[in-house]
């Protein structure tokens, strides 16, 4: 890495947050394409971003194991309010509760009475009543256009798609399981065509971030540090 700027004074940080938000002016522009060293400063605060909006993407909204409770008036009147109120405001939890409702409307085999098996039977269930025969994935968060889970064997895999560049996207993940810590730092694979289109890492907190992914079929592989795998096949991603 350059240690300097090339043409001081070195753009300062609000200059270049402008810049990567696509509202740098010409001067600016101009400066990152001759500069190494600011270019360098640009992209190691865009790599910040990616990691603090993995990390606080939907960090307030309920779980989808609340969100079914909530449905189910199981939940103490004090959180079922502030569900309520939540609900309000958050366009992806009321798509998703809506989900719950039309799922819920339609005739079900009795379910567990506890109140965790209740919860274990609704996502079963989710996957295997929008699965294909062979599959082991269906959405179960979002539609085409949003976020959309998936599930594999325990685990639970948010993907929020985002539009990129030149008819791409990018994936923001997160995952959950019951034993959270087994996939720390676990290898995130996703194959298209065969072929594999990009890796990458769980974090502590359970997300991962990729670039530059083609819509389409894809197959996601996720493999913890014990080796245990967990593969989804036949899921699309659009943008």
């Amino acid at each position: 890495m350059f240690k300097q700027c090339i043409s001081p004074p070195e753009l300062d940080d609000r200059q270049l947050l402008l810049y990567l938000d696509g509202k740098g002016d010409q001067d600016v522009v101009s400066h990152l394409e001759r500069c190494t060293y600011c270019h360098e400063r640009a992209n190691a605060l865009a790599s910040l971003q990616k990691r603090l909006t993995s990390r606080l993407y939907r960090i307030t909204c309920p779980s989808p194991l609340e969100l079914g409770e909530y449905h189910l008036h199981m939940l103490p009147a004090s959180e079922m309010h502030m569900i309520r109120h939540h609900l309000g405001e958050c366009p992806h939890c009321t798509r998703e509760l809506a989900q719950l409702e039309a799922f819920f409307s339609t005739d079900l085999a009795p379910m567990e009475t506890s109140l965790f098996g209740q919860a274990r039977v609704l996502i079963a269930r989710l996957v295997n009543s929008l699965a294909e025969p062979g599959q082991t994935v269906a959405a179960l968060r979002g539609e085409a256009k949003g976020p959309i889970t998936l599930e594999a064997e325990g685990l639970v895999i948010v993907l929020d798609v985002q539009s990129g560049k030149e008819g791409k996207v990018n994936i923001l993940g997160q995952l959950a399981a019951e034993d959270q810590d087994q996939w720390t730092d676990a290898l995130v694979e996703l194959h298209h065509g065969g072929e594999l289109e990009f890796s990458s890492t769980v974090d502590d907190l359970g997300a991962f971030y990729s670039e530059d992914i083609i819509p389409g079929s894809k197959e996601l592989r996720i493999t913890s540090k014990d080796s245990s795998i967990r593969v989804v096949s036949n899921f699309d991603v659009s943008t």
